[in-house]
C-alpha cells in the first residue's frame, strides 16, 4: 500500500522540493489506476491541515486524460467532504453524492464514499476491514463473455483474464487474480466496490481468525497470506451467455439471444474449459447473465453435468421463472435433488409493477410458476428457494408485500439489493431510479418503507440496503 508518507518519501528520494503541487500530482498518479486507496484517504486530513483550502483550487487543467480527471474529481470531493465533516456531516456526504451516482461501479469512487461514511459514523465496526477476510476470491470464479472475475463483476470489475483464450488454471492464478487476493490479505480491499458488496455494506464479512479456524486449508490461506491458490475454484458462476426471454430495464435495453457463431464459441469453451474446471467444484451457478432455460448452451451444459460424472456438484439455478414449468423441469433430471438454491428474480409483488420492470413477463404465468417452485421446495427437489428483489423507485413500496409473498410460498430467503447501473442508464437516469441515494426526492419515503416490520422477518436479507434499516 502507498500512504501519503510514501508519497512524500518519493519526493525526498528524488531530491525534488516538496510542494502541495508535487504531492497532488503524485496522489493523482496513484488514483489514476481506478482502485480504492484507503491509505491515501486516511492521511488526507493531515495533508489538508498543511494545505487548507486545497480542494477549492483543484481543477481539470491539472489532468490530461479521463482517468486523471476522475481522480481529481474524487480527490476534490473527498477533500471537500473532509473539510465539512466537523460542522455538517450531511454536506460532507453531499460533496461526493454526484460522483457516487455517476460512477456506481467504480472501486475508486465507491471507496471514497466508504471512507467519508466511516468518518461520519466512526464507531461502526463495518468500516474497519483490517481484521476481516472475504473468502470469495479464493474459492469462486465468474465466467463472463470475454472476461473472468473472482466475484460478481459489479463488485470487482477487474478481469482476471479471458477464459475463452487461456487455460482456466492460468486465469485462476493470473497476476490480476493474485493482486486481487493480495488486496484482501492486506486489508485494503482496493479492487472491491465497498458500497455495493453485500458483505462489506452490511458489515458481515467474517474475521480472519474465523476463516482460519474452518480447516487446515483455510488456515494455510489466511495465515500464510496465500495469493496463488493450490486448488481450483469450489464455486463456478457461469455468466457468459446473455440469452434471455425477457429484457428487464435494470439489465438491458433490448432482448438478447446469442447467434450461431457465439453459441459455437460457448460450446467449445464449455467442452474445453468449463467442464474440466467443474470436476473438482462443489457448486455451479447458472446463470447471472440471462436465463438458463432460454439459453441453448446452458441447457446443453446442464444435461452434461450428470450425477454419475459430477457426483459432488450441486447447482444454484437463477431464473426469472417465466420458463420454470413442470414440463420444463422434467427435461433436466441433472437438477433434481441436486439444486442447492433455486433463486428467482421477482422485483415486484403485483402484476402491473412486475410487467413494467420485467419487460416481456406475464404476472399470471409468474404466479403459476412460483407455485410450482414452492412445490419443488416442499418435495425436496430443491434444497432452498430464494427470491431476489432489485430495489428502485418503481418498486420499493412493494418490499413488505413481497416478504408476505415469500412467506406464503415457503421461501427460505427474501433478498433485497440495490439497483446497479450495468450501462443501461445514463447517470441522470440512474440517479432518478436510485431511491436509496440520499439526494433522491423520495428518499425519506424510502426510509419509511425500510422501517416496515416485515423487513425484519428472519428470511429477509437486506445486504447492501442494511444501513437504511432502523437501528435495533
Amino acid at each position: 500500500m502507498t500512504s501519503m508518507t510514501d508519497i512524500e518519501n518519493e519526493a525526498v528520494e528524488e531530491e525534488v522540493p516538496l510542494s502541495e503541487e508535487d504531492v497532488l500530482h503524485l496522489m493523482v498518479a496513484r488514483l489514476c489506476d481506478g482502485l480504492d486507496h484507503p491509505e491515501i484517504w486516511e492521511d488526507l486530513p493531515i495533508f489538508l491541515q498543511h494545505f487548507p483550502g486545497l480542494h477549492q483550487r483543484l481543477d481539470h487543467s491539472q489532468a490530461n486524460n479521463t482517468k486523471g480527471r476522475l481522480a481529481l474529481d474524487v480527490l476534490r470531493a473527498v477533500a471537500g467532504a473532509v473539510a465539512r465533516l466537523g460542522d455538517d456531516p450531511l454536506a460532507a456526504r453531499a460533496a461526493i453524492a454526484r460522483l457516487a451516482a455517476a460512477h456506481s461501479l467504480s472501486a475508486l469512487v465507491q471507496g471514497a464514499v466508504f471512507f467519508i461514511e466511516s468518518r461520519i459514523d466512526p464507531d461502526n465496526p463495518k468500516y474497519d476491514l483490517t481484521d476481516r477476510f472475504c473468502p470469495t476470491p479464493f474459492e469462486q470464479i465468474d465466467v463472463l463473455d470475454g472476461s473472468t472475475h473472482l466475484c460478481c463483476a459489479s463488485w470487482i470489475t477487474q478481469s482476471s483474464g479471458n477464459l475463452g483464450e487461456r487455460p482456466w488454471q492460468d486465469v485462476w492464478n493470473s497476476n490480476e487474480s493474485m493482486d486481487i487476493r493480495q488486496s484482501i490479505q492486506d486489508g485494503s480491499y482496493r479492487y472491491c466496490n465497498k458500497t455495493a458488496c453485500p458483505r462489506i455494506a452490511s458489515g458481515t464479512l467474517p474475521k480472519r481468525t474465523d476463516i482460519a479456524a474452518r480447516n487446515s486449508f483455510w488456515a494455510e490461506v489466511v495465515e500464510g497470506r496465500l495469493t496463488r491458490m493450490p486448488r481450483g475454484p469450489g464455486r463456478v458462476n457461469l455468466s457468459y451467455d446473455q440469452t434471455c426471454n425477457l429484457y428487464c430495464e435494470s439489465c438491458r435495453s433490448h432482448k438478447i439471444a446469442s447467434d450461431s457463431a457465439k453459441r459455437e464459441s460457448f460450446a467449445r469453451m464449455q467442452e474445453e474449459k468449463i467442464l474440466p474446471m467443474l470436476k473438482d467444484a462443489q457448486l455451479a451457478i447458472v446463470t447471472g447473465s440471462g436465463d438458463p432455460f432460454a439459453s441453448k448452451n446452458f441447457r446443453q451444459l446442464i444435461e452434461r453435468m450428470t450425477a454419475e460424472e459430477f457426483p459432488d456438484l450441486r447447482f444454484q439455478v437463477m431464473t426469472n421463472a417465466m420458463l420454470l414449468t413442470e414440463r420444463e423441469w422434467a427435461n433436466f433430471p441433472a437438477l433434481h435433488e441436486r439444486t442447492a438454491h433455486l433463486r428467482i428474480s421477482i422485483d415486484a409483488a403485483t402484476g402491473p409493477t412486475h410487467e413494467k420492470l420485467r419487460r416481456g413477463a406475464k404476472w399470471d404465468v409468474m404466479e403459476r410458476n412460483l407455485r410450482f417452485a414452492s412445490q419443488l421446495r416442499f418435495t425436496g427437489q430443491v434444497k432452498s428457494l430464494d427470491l431476489s428483489f432489485v430495489v428502485q423507485v418503481d418498486n420499493y413500496r412493494e418490499m413488505g408485500d413481497c416478504v408476505d409473498l415469500a412467506r406464503w410460498l415457503g421461501a427460505d430467503n427474501m433478498d433485497f439489493l440495490r439497483l446497479t447501473n450495468w450501462g443501461t442508464f445514463s447517470s441522470n437516469e440512474y440517479a432518478a431510479r436510485a431511491v436509496f441515494l440520499p439526494q433522491h426526492p423520495q428518499h425519506e419515503t424510502f426510509l419509511a418503507v425500510m422501517a416496515d416490520p416485515r423487513l425484519r422477518d428472519p428470511i429477509v436479507r437486506l445486504s447492501d440496503l442494511a444501513d437504511f434499516a432502523p437501528k435495533q
